[in-house]
C-alpha cells in the first residue's frame, strides 16, 4: 500500500515548480530530508538551497512547515498524508 504526502509551494518555489502543489509517493523510512533533495534533484538550485550542508538542517533561508509547524529537522520521518509547505520566510521592518 502506497503513501502519500503532499508538498505545497509558495513564493519562488512555487515559479521554479510551475504548480502551487504536488503530490509525492513516499515509504515508511522516507524522511523530509529526502524529499527536500528528491526536490533539489528535480528543480535544480532553490530547492538544492534548502538545506543547509554544513548542517544538513533546514536552511534558515527557507521556511518548511510539516503539518502546520514550522521545522528544521530534516529527519523527521513522514506519514501518509502528511503537508509540507516549502516558502520564504517574511521579514518585517
Amino acid at each position: 500500500m502506497s503513501a502519500y504526502v503532499k508538498i505545497r509551494f509558495l513564493a519562488i518555489f512555487k515559479e521554479v515548480v510551475g504548480e502551487r502543489e504536488i503530490i509525492q509517493v513516499i515509504s515508511q523510512e522516507t524522511t523530509l530530508g529526502d524529499v527536500l533533495n528528491l526536490l533539489g534533484k528535480k528543480y535544480g538550485r532553490d530547492f538544492q538551497e534548502t538545506i543547509n550542508k554544513k548542517t544538513q538542517q533546514v536552511d534558515v533561508n527557507t521556511l518548511v512547515m510539516l503539518n502546520g509547524k514550522n521545522t528544521r529537522d530534516t529527519n523527521i520521518k513522514l506519514k501518509d498524508n502528511d503537508l509540507i509547505i516549502i516558502t520564504v520566510p517574511l521579514g518585517g521592518g
